[in-house]
C-alpha cells in the first residue's frame, strides 16, 4: 500500500525569532524626543512609553497600565511618579507601582518592569536581553558629547531592514565599490582585527567578548570619483576605516592619509520585525584654521548622507529577515559578523 505522508508544517517563527535580536544597547530614542511628558513609541516589537521622573532622570517600560489596559503615555507626572490617566495608579521609574488610590494593598503583579537604561551622547539608550546588562554602555570620544554647528551631526533614517542587515554593512566591502560606485586605484581590503587595544582611537575598550573590530583600507580615488575628491579637498593616497563595536552597535574612525578627518557612531533602534530606524552620529575632526572648519563640516556632511541615502533603498526592498545568502570566499569579514552577532542573540534570556 502507498502511502502519502503529510506535507510539513512550516511554523512561523515567533516574535522573537522573527526580531533576532542580540542581547545589547540600542537607541530608544534621541534625548531631545523627551520632554516633561510622557512619550509613547514602539520598541523591540512592543509599545512602550517613556517618560521622565522629578530629577530628569529617562525610564522606560511597557506601555500598558496592568490594570485595565490604558496607555501610561497618556497619563502625566504627579509627585515625579508616572500616573495612569485612568484609575489613577502610580508607577516609579523602575516600574514599580508605588500607590493605587483607595487601596493599602498593592498587587504583586501591578508592577511594570522598566528596561535599564543610560542617556548619554544626545540618545536615550536601553538594554534588551534581560533584566541586568551583560556590559556597560560602550564609551565614545568626548566630541559627541557637543555635536553642534560644524562640530557635527545626526542622520536618523527608518527603514525595512532588520537590526543586523544595517550593522553587518559595515563589514561589506564589496557594497562600497559596487553599491556607492567607488573608483579607486587598487583593491579595497578588510582585516579583522584581534584586540580592543587595536581600536584605542575610537575609545575606551570595549568588554572584550562584547568587542567586535576591524579595518578597512582602499588606495586614491580615481575616474569621476577622483574628479570630485579632488576638487572638494578630500582625495588622498590612503584611506582607513577603523571600526569596533558591541553587539548593536558600532564606533568608527576615518582617516585620509594618516589623519583622522571624523568619527561616527552607528547605532540602531528596532521597532519591529524588519523594521529598524538607522542612527549616525559624525563627530567632525576640526580643521588647522577656524575658517576651514564650515567647508569641511559641509564635505563631509554630504559624504556620509549621500552615502547613507544609497543604502537606504537597498534596506528598503531587501528580503525579510536574517537567516539566508550564498557567501563568497571574500566575504569572510561578513561571515564572522555574522556569528559574533548570533552569538549574543543567543545570550538573550527568556524574560527580555
Amino acid at each position: 500500500m502507498h502511502v502519502v505522508s503529510a506535507p510539513r508544517q512550516l511554523t512561523e517563527p515567533t516574535a522573537r525569532e522573527a526580531l533576532n535580536l542580540a542581547a545589547g544597547w540600542y537607541v530608544a530614542m534621541p534625548s531631545r524626543q523627551l520632554g516633561s511628558r510622557p512619550r509613547a513609541l514602539t520598541l523591540f516589537g512592543r509599545p512602550l512609553v517613556a517618560w521622565r521622573d522629578a530629577r530628569g532622570a529617562a525610564s522606560l517600560m511597557r506601555r500598558h497600565c496592568p490594570h485595565m489596559g490604558a496607555s501610561l503615555a497618556d497619563g502625566r507626572i504627579v509627585d515625579g511618579l508616572l500616573q495612569c490617566p485612568f484609575h489613577g495608579w502610580r508607577f516609579d521609574a523602575l516600574g514599580t507601582c508605588q500607590s493605587i488610590p483607595g487601596q493599602a494593598r498593592i498587587p504583586a503583579a501591578a508592577s511594570r518592569p522598566a528596561y535599564p537604561t543610560v542617556e548619554r551622547y544626545g540618545y536615550l539608550w536601553a538594554w534588551y536581553g534581560g533584566p541586568h546588562p551583560l556590559y556597560p554602555l560602550p564609551e565614545l570620544p568626548a566630541a559627541f558629547d557637543r555635536l553642534g554647528w560644524h562640530r557635527g551631526f545626526r542622520l536618523a533614517d527608518r527603514t525595512r531592514a532588520t537590526a543586523r542587515r544595517i550593522l553587518e554593512n559595515t563589514y561589506d566591502p564589496d557594497h562600497l565599490v559596487d553599491l556607492h560606485g567607488l573608483e579607486i586605484a587598487g583593491p579595497m581590503t578588510l582585516r579583522l582585527l584581534d584586540s580592543p587595544v587595536d581600536t584605542a582611537t575610537n575609545g575606551p575598550p570595549i568588554v572584550a567578548d562584547a568587542w567586535f573590530g576591524a579595518e578597512l583600507t582602499w588606495p586614491r580615488y580615481i575616474g569621476r570619483t577622483g574628479a570630485i575628491a579632488h576638487a572638494v579637498g578630500v582625495n588622498a593616497d590612503s584611506f582607513l576605516l577603523r571600526v569596533d563595536g558591541w553587539p548593536a552597535g558600532q564606533r568608527v574612525s576615518y582617516y585620509s592619509d594618516g589623519v583622522l578627518r571624523y568619527q561616527l557612531l552607528l547605532a540602531v533602534s528596532p521597532v519591529g520585525p524588519n523594521e529598524t530606524i538607522q542612527h549616525i552620529a559624525v563627530a567632525v575632526t576640526p580643521a588647522a584654521r577656524a575658517w576651514k572648519n564650515i567647508t569641511k563640516y559641509l564635505v563631509d556632511r554630504l559624504e556620509v548622507t549621500f552615502a547613507s541615502n544609497q543604502d537606504l533603498p537597498v534596506f528598503d526592498s531587501i528580503r525579510a529577515g536574517d537567516r539566508h545568502g550564498i557567501y563568497l570566499e571574500s566575504e569572510y569579514g561578513l561571515r564572522a559578523f555574522r556569528k559574533y552577532y548570533q552569538s549574543w542573540v543567543d545570550r538573550v534570556s527568556v524574560d527580555a
